[in-house]
């Protein structure tokens, strides 16, 4: 089957391009007839675990716009996320704490608030994932007390996730989520977020982390999660920032002496644009996952890398904890590229952050001010324009949908120059598939793909382009295909796909 440059000029049309920009990117092209051959054992990745989103927990639905809810639970049924990394504060559900003044902490008391407006909006969202089978990385953002040790009734800070208290509160937390409640969505407990990362006031509670008492902590949660029967809960390990110590400390401990307590690795990257654009961002992941690979065998088995968070660091406000990057289209392009380098590099799994702008806020003496850093802001007080769906919504929609769990990921056999990457999957019992491509050179390339490994469903295929000019809506601003061909992806598909963007194909609607 052949989609040729004509197929281009059409694509443009529908994306609303006019005839002399079609045909002024036609003449542009750069023709390469090269065949992109995905081998049956070209493996990337084996069961991919899926890609998702962070859905925390919101710090103040008060502030949610009428009719917030339901057009969260559309946009997230469009997103169609295999995971979730949900996110709490356990100062919002414990309270009236009771010291006995003595050195054994175990004594102290405390009481739980499961009914207050914060345990409503977690139960709300893991509802919508226990219904839809998403698996929930859930984990609080760091341990109860003040910033100043000096006010701090709790005394949890110095000692961080060590002090015994802290193991009894999750273990508490997650014995009314997975057995009260019966989440059994829950499959990883985060147990706080970027330990290794002091850069700021709003991480100070860490400031007293090390790698040693973050996994002593990992040790009496895990203990104290045997001794309740929530066996069937694994840590996520780390969940750091991956560079420095987050990556030579934390990641490689793991991966040294702590395989027997946690399974998955948890990593945190934000990127600039540069080593993104140039495609060096996939040679650095590569290298740190080769060298926990070589400590833990297991690693892309039993064993799994997942980043729990990503983003880009071009276009972020330090102050205000904003992107202001994400409203424009070359956001959902790099984010894509991202994804494929990182699936490239070994990853198992992906969440972006992250989900809505409602959810976090930057405190400050002058107020609270949104973390814009989403793909749409249900808030009250934000501009209709803040409000929208972001085009890389769209874009990580194509992802999410076509990259299901469980799935086959396969690396190109030959690779193809600086400004072209692309990733095929292949769906565990074999019916779906297809591949991502993204062009991050300034001419449209013609590429021929086919993925060897046999899929069992012969009839459409669906092409999709990403990019300002070619993105289709349908009446309801959802994305729809650019182009839908009779024809198999385990033949020959040639298309020609435009300067700056992701050519997503795919058996099936996504």
């Amino acid at each position: 089957m052949i989609l040729t440059c004509a197929f281009i000029i059409s694509v443009c049309a529908l994306g609303g391009c006019t005839a002399e920009n079609a045909s002024d990117g036609a003449s542009k092209t750069h023709t390469d007839d090269s065949v992109v051959v995905f081998a049956a054992d070209g493996i990337a990745s084996r069961s991919f675990d899926g890609v998702g989103v962070d859905w925390g927990v919101y710090e103040d639905t008060n502030k949610l716009a009428v009719g917030a809810w339901e057009k969260t639970m559309n946009a997230v049924d469009r997103l169609n996320p295999s995971l979730v990394r949900c996110m709490t504060n356990l100062d919002w559900l414990v309270y009236d704490y009771d010291s006995k003044n003595t050195d054994d902490l175990s004594d102290d008391e405390w009481k739980y608030n499961f009914k207050n407006k914060y345990m409503k909006n977690t139960l709300d969202i893991l509802d919508y994932c226990q219904d839809r089978g998403i698996k929930v990385a859930f984990g609080v953002w760091n341990v109860i007390g003040s910033p100043d040790p000096e006010v701090d009734v709790w005394k949890m800070i110095p000692n961080s996730t060590t002090d015994p208290r802290w193991a009894k509160m999750t273990a508490d937390l997650m014995e009314f989520l997975v057995k009260t409640e019966g989440y059994d969505c829950i499959k990883w407990f985060v147990n706080t977020n970027e330990p290794n990362y002091v850069g700021n006031i709003g991480a100070s509670k860490n400031a007293y982390n090390t790698y040693e008492k973050w996994s002593q902590g990992v040790k009496n949660v895990k203990a104290e999660f045997l001794k309740r029967g929530l066996d069937g809960i694994d840590i996520v390990g780390g969940d750091v920032t991956a560079s420095g110590a987050g990556f030579d400390q934390y990641l490689m401990g793991i991966a040294k002496e702590m395989t027997d307590v946690v399974s998955n690795y948890g990593i945190h990257l934000y990127v600039s644009n540069f080593p993104i654009d140039k495609g060096t961002f996939r040679d650095s992941l590569t290298t740190n996952i080769e060298a926990l690979r070589e400590f833990d065998k297991k690693i892309g088995d039993e064993h799994r890398v997942i980043i729990w968070e990503s983003g880009l660091l071009d276009g972020k406000n330090v102050i205000t904890d904003c992107n202001s990057y994400i409203a424009n289209y070359s956001y959902g392009i790099r984010m894509a590229d991202f994804t494929v380098q990182s699936l490239l590099a070994g990853v198992n799994g992906i969440c972006y952050w992250d989900l809505d702008d409602a959810m976090h806020f930057m405190y400050t003496e002058t107020g609270a001010t949104a973390k814009e850093w989403g793909m749409f802001s249900t808030l009250s007080s934000a501009s209709p324009l803040k409000q929208e769906i972001r085009p890389w919504f769209h874009s990580s929609t194509l992802i999410t949908n076509l990259l299901r769990p469980g799935s086959d990921i396969y690396k190109p056999s030959v690779e193809s120059g600086d400004d072209f990457r692309t990733v095929a999957a292949v769906s565990a019992d074999r019916k779906s598939g297809g591949f991502i491509a993204v062009n991050r050179g300034i001419k449209s390339v013609k590429k021929t793909f086919r993925i060897e490994e046999k899929l069992s469903t012969d009839g459409n295929i669906y092409v999709y382009i990403f990019n300002e000019s070619n993105l289709r809506l349908d009446k309801n601003g959802y994305v729809t295909p650019n182009a839908v061909a009779r024809g198999s992806v385990n033949d020959e598909v040639t298309l020609e796909i435009p300067a700056g963007s992701v050519a997503v194909v795919s058996t099936k609607l996504l």
